[in-house]
């Protein structure tokens, strides 16, 4: 049954590549790769690009209360260029558009569509985000390394089926990093079947808008958003990353940046800029863990690519890695962060509590999600586990799939982990957090028994 589930996801994305292939060719188009993100408690950014105009032309992001009158928001294109030193074709993205609508949080309907080039995008619904509240619910949907594979379509089909359950459904989306696999930096040297350039991240635009279009996408970039190696002739760092990517008011979004979400504090962190002591990084996130209110936002968690703990073989102990946790794990060690989720390890795995390598009561628990569908394989063969199992390692297992991050209230939230073997996303690892009366301590239960690799 796997592999006929697995023929189907495979002739699904092939018509489906040949379907946005056949749609480019057919330009004018219109707008295209339409996403949310969140950027205050009353606004959100509306985003789109439009191959059919050019930089500097107007949009307009036409918003609709649910029960009230439609008001129009402008946007106006941007663009950029790329190429890498490896001396290809130089690419022109098509333009870009940011939209900043007003709105109120708390779950709020509302609908909308996007128009520019004189045509405009089907309307779309979607619910504003749960205002901070300790006693307010929140269901997020988590990937990392998700790229543009028949295993990532897999995985953006259960996060769309995920948003439509009647009861608790998803409400945002976050990716710890390495989304696109553009790979533009690799240019004539790349050695994907499948290329690597800057118009990869068009399709993947494409491939997540059925999710991303009715929730918001909230990112951190990973090492595959620096296209910086070698450095290349036009364009910079991070560029289509920056240029395509929005996050939340008063921090350096999208590199690093916080948000409050219901009774959530969210942190996201970069792995590949400058985290040492006394870097701007790390102040940032000295003053932002001095903000946190527990009595408002009684669970505080950290997302970021390179994982602090990893098991595996690959991508272990890497620079950024442990360098990284050196920096920063007293931190949020202090601040009793609750959660850290982690990306670039193409393989899932759970931790314990741990602190410095040990198993501790009430310390943070480390969860890698880097297992989105990314084309660069899944770390499947049980010898990419070190063995014997560190002590601080509760669960890890070589599938592809997205976790759900539901915190009910001040004190309960479940974790689950949904593997892409079946059309349905079955549950394949879970746990629950249960916070103590006073807000400090977590207790970690798994409902499962805890065997792995």
């Amino acid at each position: 049954l796997q592999f006929l589930y697995f023929i189907e996801r495979l002739i699904k994305m092939m018509f489906s590549v040949a379907a946005v292939a056949a749609t480019v060719l057919s330009a004018p188009v219109g707008p295209e790769q339409i996403h949310l993100a969140y950027k205050s408690p009353t606004s959100m950014w509306v985003s789109w690009a439009d191959i059919t105009v050019v930089e500097g032309a107007q949009g307009t992001v036409t918003l609709t209360k649910a029960g009230g009158q439609p008001e129009q928001f402008p946007a106006v294109a941007m663009s950029y260029q790329y190429q890498s030193s490896s001396g290809e074709d130089t690419y022109t993205s098509p333009a870009i558009f940011h939209g900043i609508v007003n709105v109120s949080c708390g779950n709020i309907p509302y609908s909308y569509q996007v128009s520019s080039g004189g045509r405009s995008s089907p309307p779309v619904t979607f619910k504003t985000l749960p205002c901070a509240d300790p006693n307010s619910e929140i269901v997020i949907a988590l990937t990392g390394d998700l790229g543009q594979t028949v295993n990532s379509s897999a995985t953006i089909d259960h996060i769309a089926t995920g948003m439509q359950q009647s009861t608790s459904p998803l409400q945002m989306l976050w990716l710890v990093g390495d989304l696109s696999y553009a790979d533009a930096a690799y240019g004539r040297t790349c050695t994907h079947s499948s290329g690597c350039n800057p118009g990869r991240w068009d399709s993947w635009g494409n491939m997540v808008q059925k999710v991303t279009q009715q929730i918001p996408i909230m990112v951190g970039p990973g090492n595959h958003e620096q296209e910086d190696s070698p450095t290349p002739k036009i364009g910079a760092p991070y560029v289509a990353f920056t240029s395509r990517m929005k996050g939340p008011d008063g921090a350096n979004a999208p590199y690093w940046w916080s948000m409050e979400v219901g009774p959530v504090h969210m942190i996201t962190m970069n792995s590949y800029m400058d985290y040492s002591v006394g870097s701007d990084q790390y102040n940032w996130l000295v003053a932002d863990l001095k903000t946190v209110d527990r009595l408002v936002t009684p669970w505080l968690v950290v997302g970021l690519h390179a994982p602090w703990y990893n098991s595996n073989t690959h991508h272990h102990n890497e620079t950024e890695e442990w360098g990284m946790r050196v920096a920063m794990e007293p931190l949020l060690a202090q601040a009793k962060v609750d959660v850290l989720f982690c990306g670039h390890v193409h393989a899932y795995e759970r931790s314990h509590p741990v602190y410095n390598y040990k198993p501790t009561q009430g310390a943070m628990i480390e969860i890698n999600i880097g297992d989105g569908g990314n084309r660069e394989v899944l770390e499947a063969d049980p010898a990419d586990w070190r063995q014997p199992q560190p002590d601080w390692s509760a669960f890890r297992q070589n599938k592809f799939g997205h976790g759900r991050f539901h915190v009910y209230n001040t004190t309960h939230a479940h974790w689950s982990w949904h593997t892409i073997d079946t059309p349905e996303a079955v549950e394949s690892d879970t746990l629950w957090f249960v916070r103590n009366e006073d807000l400090h301590g977590v207790q970690a239960y798994p409902t499962h028994n805890e065997k792995s690799h």
